[in-house]
């Protein structure tokens, strides 16, 4: 192969597919020489590179992202053999073509690709350093007017490989111009192959046994009450192992022939399509219970495959959940008994947050539940939510079920009477921490105990008690015990936050104080010791989200101290957020 004749060359993993490619390009007024030696391929500089990067999409990543390293100019590349997806999997590239491509559309697209990467490779060295150098604070309002992602700072570093990473794809002449791209409507592939640069969600099968369980009991309960076809949607469900966890807890409720349908969307076009491929590793299935496994998780050679019968039962959609087209998708489907929408809005700031939430919950039946991440929480309720604790998990239910309760309690005169008896003494209890009368403490959660020893708010007292006393080991016992009942208070997931802390297990503490937020949303304390965890893992963003949420509740409490305080006043705490988010804005 001559320098000098290898504007394009295809290229492919073994020599018929490498040829054939070829032959597509020699059909039209241009012609190409083949290989399949890819990283060979850059020394005779070519103009275009036409690469079917099926079955080897990481190697075919890794080599041609090393564009920093090369002196010469990136060529021009188009992906054959697949859909949108490679784009996401195989690395920067202009476009895609089809095998059945007409010769005069694939001799257009050619010919303007050679023309872009000419204007584009005259401009390379100056190009390099204004990627590197470019302010990026209009790419990141872009991501987050259009997708809703909030970057953090330790993934800014990535943000930018890929906004460079994106130019050289598109052959952009400067960042200017590909933030004019980004904006545009017609720039939503270049907007989800970023966000999926910067966001990196670990998923697996069975993540979340608690939710499953939970869901499991929701929908017989929603069965009994109106029937019909099961519709959930899992909205951000990356590789998909959670849509089909979902499916395989609605078949181990009901039944094999139970009319159901599970929906998984993602920003990520080669997530979606690895969902649709159905084979996982290892890793993926560590967590599932062996009761699915043979029945509709099978073992092929060194992979773990979806049974197709399974398969039937869901449905994988490529969406960008802050687009347009997202509410137009949820009216035609009709609305769902239950909505997971896990570890997605962990990346968005307030206001698309959320604008997410009004979206989700709006497509939920009466009766439906509302699934979150174990650290994400509705900070403002939707109107006839209710949290609701189930399995060692929580959810949202949307429903009259909490004031038809009531309405049956207050018929009983005897249970509305110790009700509240519990609830006031749980409450002295609590105020009297807050006061640092232990004393009083001590009395009123004593006379909790003798009132109701297995309320979860007698529970939660003792385990106060316990912790105060520096008996952990015993505060936990007691906490498991409340954890698992029903409306389970507030205080009970914080303390275990506090617990979880103390013994350095920070993700958990996070949950738990996540938790915490879900059945009182005006528990500040949750938001400041999330925020100091978040900050002491470097993301500042996240930091600063959780202590203005804080402040804001800050300012519509009443000024009182709280048990959580740690005997801290209302003002000082109040202060001590204040600085903190000054400090964190130098």
């Amino acid at each position: 192969m001559e320098r000098d004749k290898a504007r394009i060359i295809a290229v492919a993993r073994n020599e018929d597919r490498a040829r054939q490619i070829a032959e597509l390009v020699n059909n039209t007024s241009y012609s190409a020489t083949h290989t399949c030696d890819l990283v060979g391929a850059f020394f005779y500089e070519p103009g275009l590179l036409i690469i079917d990067p099926t079955s080897w999409e990481s190697s075919c990543r890794l080599i041609l992202e090393e564009f920093e390293k090369r002196e010469t100019p990136p060529p021009a590349v188009y992906f054959i053999g697949g859909g949108l997806e490679l784009i996401f999997a195989a690395g920067p590239a202009l476009g895609v073509i089809r095998d059945d491509e007409p010769s005069f559309t694939l001799g257009e697209k050619i010919r303007m690709a050679l023309a872009a990467q000419r204007i584009f490779a005259s401009s390379w060295k100056r190009l390099k350093s204004s990627f590197e150098e470019h302010f990026m604070d209009r790419t990141e309002k872009i991501l987050l007017e259009r997708t809703g992602v909030r970057v953090r700072e330790d993934r800014l570093h990535a943000l930018r490989r890929a906004i460079f990473s994106r130019g050289v794809a598109r052959l952009s002449n400067s960042p200017q111009e590909l933030e004019r791209c980004l904006a545009d409507p017609a720039g939503e592939l270049d907007l989800s192959v970023l966000v999926t640069r910067v966001v990196a969600p670990e998923t697996y099968f069975w993540r979340y046994s608690g939710q499953m369980n939970a869901l499991k009991k929701l929908l017989k309960e929603r069965r009994e009450e109106s029937g019909g076809k099961v519709k959930v949607l899992c909205a951000g469900c990356s590789t998909g192992e959670e849509v089909y966890s979902v499916a395989l807890a609605i078949i181990e409720a009901f039944g094999d022939d139970f009319d159901f349908h599970v929906w998984g969307t993602d920003i990520n076009l080669s997530a979606i399509e690895i969902a649709k491929r159905r084979r996982y590793s290892s890793h993926s299935v560590r967590n599932l219970p062996e009761r699915f496994i043979g029945r509709w998780i099978l073992q092929e050679e060194d992979a773990w495959v979806v049974s197709e019968e399974l398969a039937r039962r869901v449905t994988f959609e490529g969406m960008n959940l802050i687009g347009g087209e997202t509410e137009r998708w949820l009216k035609e489907k009709g609305q769902f008994d239950a909505v997971f929408c896990r570890n997605v809005t962990i990346y968005f700031d307030p206001a698309k947050t959320r604008l997410l939430h009004e979206r989700l919950t709006s497509a939920i039946l009466s009766g439906g539940g509302y699934f979150l991440g174990s650290s994400e929480m509705l900070l403002t309720m939707p109107d006839g939510f209710t949290p609701i604790h189930e399995s060692g998990s929580f959810y949202y239910l949307k429903s009259d079920v909490v004031s038809a309760v009531e309405e049956e309690a207050s018929l009983v005169d005897e249970a509305a009477e110790l009700e509240a008896k519990v609830e006031d003494s749980y409450r002295r209890g609590l105020v009297s921490l807050a006061k640092e009368d232990l004393k009083g403490a001590k009395e009123a959660f004593g006379e909790l105990e003798r009132i109701s020893p297995e309320d979860p708010r007698s529970l939660t007292g003792r385990a106060v008690l316990l912790s105060n006393e520096g008996r952990d080991k015993e505060a936990r016992e007691k906490l498991l015990a409340a954890l698992e009942a029903e409306d389970t208070p507030a205080e009970a997931f914080f303390l275990a936050g506090l617990l979880e802390e103390r013994a350095g297990h920070d993700s958990d503490a996070l949950a738990m104080y996540g938790m915490a937020l879900g059945q009182d949303n005006t528990f500040f304390m949750a938001h400041i010791n999330r925020a100091w965890i978040l900050r002491r893992r470097g993301r500042s963003n996240a930091f600063k989200k959780e202590m203005e949420a804080a402040l804001e509740m800050l300012g519509r409490s009443p000024k009182k101290a709280s048990w959580a305080t740690g005997g801290l006043g209302f003002d000082t705490i109040l202060r001590m957020v204040a600085d903190a988010l000054k400090e964190e804005s130098r």
